[in-house]
């Protein structure tokens, strides 16, 4: 995984930040999924193939998954939320989604039907009524109560699973050209033969391909830090300026700072950076350190430098060693 992935998935972990890409994504950017609503689920599965008696194990991860309470008229409606975080283009994703995502899906849904075996083995009720048998989630643990006499497949005709939706998150500053499906990426000259074949389509958030109306559904500062993703070859400084010093959050801040190499100088306040000023922080810091090696250059003492700098940049003293000092170093 590169370190944008890295960066991506761990800025992408926190509820609010999870619940408004979406939101974007499911919901055009209206805040149907709130963030108290989700909670952490272990991404690891070790999957035991379906009716299999050999039970070979086989481990998959994925970079993010949280399970919904979406409480529609008052009743608990539960969705699984996926995420995979992508850095670069990968022209085989539909291939790694049916393979990956979709098989963890498949291994969700299947071990959904095995709780509900386990959960009706353990009642030992063959005769209870089969209208109480349902899906239900505790301590954040899905089960799914059967009340039926499914004795040999476990799971009731009025039972339902808990949908699951995987996100590809693609935070590179290439448009998007890989497909979107596996039809994509499959040669065939029959199209009869379409109506035989199981398409598998990502889901795909791509910030290079939003044109810069639609960073403003969000209503978190992910809006903004795809914004500065988006410009960053060209004018990324101009997108910060445009906040007009208003204050984002520290987590969005320091995303920025390593996925973009932006070298912004922080001042941090109750949890929120000025970005605006941190810019100009930084502006203010390359004019200093190109005086330098101006200085340098003509051969001035490191005391002259300094006594120099401070005159003309009002810094202070300890300011300008910090400058100097991996020069000297």
């Amino acid at each position: 995984m590169g370190s944008l992935d890295i960066e991506g998935k761990q800025y992408l972990s926190g509820n609010t930040v999870f619940a408004d890409a979406f939101n974007y994504l499911l919901y055009d950017g209206e805040e149907v999924i709130k963030p108290d609503r989700l909670k952490e689920l272990d991404t690891t599965s070790i999957a035991i193939p379906y009716g299999n008696n050999a039970r070979v194990p086989e481990q998959k991860y994925r970079d993010l998954l949280k399970l919904w309470n979406a409480m529609m008229d008052d009743n608990a409606i539960y969705v699984i939320l996926g995420a995979e975080i992508q850095g670069e283009i990968h022209y085989g994703m539909p291939v790694k989604d049916a393979l990956y995502d979709a098989l963890y899906d498949a291994i969700g849904y299947a071990k959904q039907i095995e709780e509900s075996k386990r959960s009706y083995k353990k009642n030992g009720n063959e005769d209870s009524c089969a209208e109480d048998a349902k899906l239900s989630v505790e301590n954040d643990t899905i089960k799914i109560k059967l009340s039926g006499g499914e004795f040999l497949y476990g799971f009731h005709r009025d039972d339902k699973l808990i949908p699951i939706i995987t996100a590809v998150v693609y935070l590179g500053d290439k448009p998007w050209d890989g497909p979107k499906s596996l039809f994509e990426m499959m040669d065939v000259k029959d199209e009869r033969l379409f109506r035989f074949l199981n398409d598998y389509r990502i889901n795909l958030i791509s910030l290079v391909d939003m044109a810069d109306d639609e960073f403003e559904k969000f209503h978190t500062d992910l809006g903004l830090a795809m914004k500065v993703i988006k410009h960053q070859k060209e004018d990324a400084d101009r997108v910060i300026m445009e906040t007009d010093h208003r204050n984002i959050d520290r987590d969005t801040a320091f995303f920025l700072n390593k996925a973009v190499n932006l070298g912004l100088e922080y001042e941090e306040k109750d949890g929120e950076i000025d970005m605006c000023l941190a810019m100009e922080k930084k502006e203010q810091r390359d004019k200093i350190t190109g005086a330098i090696e101006i200085l340098r250059a003509t051969g001035s003492s490191e005391n002259d430098i300094v006594s120099k700098i401070v005159e003309n940049f009002h810094v202070t003293k300890e300011y300008v060693i910090s400058l100097l000092a991996p020069k000297t170093a």
